[in-house]
């Protein structure tokens, strides 16, 4: 793996309760295939957008109560450190470093509960999409619990430059923090909203795809089952998003990138 890949995000997997139907959503959805393949002494079944492999599709069992999710992966050069170094910042290392044959991976909590995987691959990775290649995701963000600390916490571990930029949201004003992997902001972080909090909302990942148009693939979403958390709305100077949750219960955002973006 090239050094300067490093904290930059690499993979994402969908872990579902319900493999078939995510298969079949996301293939109408996006246009996305599947090929399985072995992955250490298990099946994987990759996920692909045209003849880019872009992430798998992985089954839990339902009865163990845990909802499908989408969980994004952090190229890293040394797994071990790195799972150290987040042990050491209060994370909680859920799935210890572990080797599939193309890389090791491992799966860690943050302090205020998101999700994500570590990965340190053997091979060179594929250049990082841009945020206009449809079906690709683009970006990634994290809605915390306690986004100043969470963003102190990835700063340390990944080596992120983090930014502060303000912002109104659905009517409220808030700070949303970018991170920056080697002078690209390539994903943020943001407080969740204190009434959903109140309600229950738990840190986590949420990820971004690229599509041409984002009411109208919102709507296909739709038809094929999927309930809209967030209607479609732009975000200034930057795109137009929504956010879905699959009929897994899978959340997923659907990003439109305005062509002239002020950094």
């Amino acid at each position: 793996m090239n050094p300067s890949d490093h904290g930059r995000f690499c993979w994402y997997d969908l872990m579902t309760t319900d493999p078939i139907g995510s298969r079949r959503f996301y293939a109408e959805l996006f246009g996305w295939h599947t090929e399985t393949v072995p992955m250490g002494e298990h099946q994987y079944e990759m996920l692909y957008q045209g003849d880019r492999p872009l992430g798998g599709i992985v089954a839990m069992d339902a009865k163990e109560g845990i909802p499908t999710y989408w969980i994004p992966y952090v190229a890293v050069s040394d797994i071990a450190r790195t799972c150290d170094l987040a042990l050491g910042l209060g994370a909680v290392v859920c799935v210890p470093p572990t080797d599939l044959g193309p890389g090791i991976f491992a799966v860690v909590t943050d302090p205020q509960g998101g999700v994500f995987s570590p990965w340190q691959s053997k091979q060179e990775l594929p250049p990082a999409p841009g945020k206009s290649d449809l079906g690709l995701f683009c970006w990634s963000e994290c809605l915390s619990t306690d986004a100043n600390s969470g963003a102190e916490f990835y700063r340390q571990l990944f080596g992120w430059k983090v930014e502060d930029r303000p912002m109104e949201i659905g009517g409220r004003d808030t700070i949303y923090r970018l991170f920056y992997q080697n002078d690209h902001h390539h994903a943020g972080i943001l407080d969740l909203p204190a009434e959903s909090v109140s309600q229950g909302a738990r840190t986590h990942w949420l990820n971004y795809v690229s599509v041409e148009d984002v009411d109208a693939a919102a709507d296909k979403a739709s038809a094929l089952g999927a309930a809209l958390l967030c209607t479609a709305t732009d975000i200034p100077r930057t795109g137009r998003f929504c956010v879905i949750q699959d009929p897994q219960g899978g959340m997923i955002s659907l990003f439109r990138h305005f062509e002239k973006e002020s950094e």
